[in-house]
C-alpha cells in the first residue's frame, strides 16, 4: 500500500519562500479537555445543512403538541411538581458528576496528562483556535518558519473533494520544543508541543515513525 501523501496538501499553504521540512497525518490526541462553551464559536452550516435543518425544524414544529397555557401554568406552579423536578435534577447532576470523574480518571490512566496551561496560555489558545476552526483533522507540517495543522471541511455522508484550511499555526519563535512522548499503549505517535510560556499540548501522528520524522525535521535531523 502506498504511503499517504501529506506533503502535497500542505504545500499549497506555504508562504512565499517558506520551506516545508516535514508533513504527517494529524490526529487529535485523545482526552484533550473540552473547550468551555463561552470560548467556542458556533460552527458555520453549509447551504445543504441549512436546508436540511430547515425542513427538519418545520417537521418537528408541526408534529409537536405543546400543552395549553393553563395546563402549563398549573404544572409549573404545583409544589409537588416543583419538588419532584428539583430532586430529579439533583440526582441526575450528581450521577453525571460521578460518571465524568470516573471517565476522566480512566482517560488519564490510559493517555496521561494531555495539556498544561490555562485557556489564556499559548497552549490553551492553540486548542481553542483549533477547536473553533472545525473540520476533520488531516495534516500537520513543520516548516522553516512555523508548525501548522490542516483540517478538512468537506465532511458529511457524501464523498466530496477535500476543502482544506489551515486551522491553527504557531511561529517557531513561540515553540520552546517538540517533545517526543511515545507510549507503550495507543497512540504511540504522541509528542508535546511546548510553548515559550511553559504551557504545552499533546499532538499526535498516526505512527511513531511519523512523529519521530516530524520532530527530527524540526531540529534539523
Amino acid at each position: 500500500m502506498p504511503k499517504p501523501d501529506h506533503e502535497t496538501p500542505c504545500r499549497q499553504f506555504l508562504q512565499p519562500g517558506e520551506v516545508l521540512l516535514q508533513a504527517a497525518q494529524y490526529e487529535a490526541y485523545p482526552a484533550l479537555p473540552l473547550v468551555p462553551a463561552h470560548l467556542r464559536v458556533p460552527r458555520k452550516k453549509s447551504q445543504l445543512e441549512k436546508r436540511v435543518w430547515g425542513v427538519f425544524s418545520s417537521a418537528v414544529e408541526k408534529a409537536s403538541r405543546p400543552l395549553g397555557t393553563v395546563a402549563r401554568s398549573r404544572l409549573a406552579n404545583n409544589p409537588v411538581t416543583r419538588v419532584a423536578g428539583n430532586i430529579a435534577e439533583g440526582i441526575n447532576e450528581a450521577q453525571e458528576t460521578i460518571e465524568d470523574a470516573l471517565d476522566d480518571a480512566a482517560e488519564y490512566a490510559m493517555y496521561g496528562k494531555p495539556m498544561e496551561g490555562g485557556w489564556t496560555s499559548m497552549a490553551g489558545r492553540f486548542h481553542v483556535q483549533l477547536t473553533n476552526a472545525g473540520g476533520e483533522p488531516r495534516h500537520q507540517a513543520v516548516t522553516d518558519r512555523r508548525l501548522f495543522v490542516v483540517t478538512d471541511h468537506a465532511t458529511g455522508w457524501r464523498e466530496r473533494a477535500p476543502e482544506l484550511e489551515v486551522a491553527v499555526e504557531v511561529p517557531r519563535t513561540d515553540i520552546a520544543q517538540l517533545r517526543p512522548k511515545p507510549r507503550t499503549t495507543f497512540p504511540r505517535g504522541r509528542f508535546d508541543l511546548v510553548f515559550t510560556d511553559g504551557s504545552w499540548i499533546a499532538l499526535s501522528c498516526s505512527f511513531q515513525r511519523d512523529m519521530e520524522a516530524l520532530v527530527g525535521a524540526f531540529y534539523g535531523r
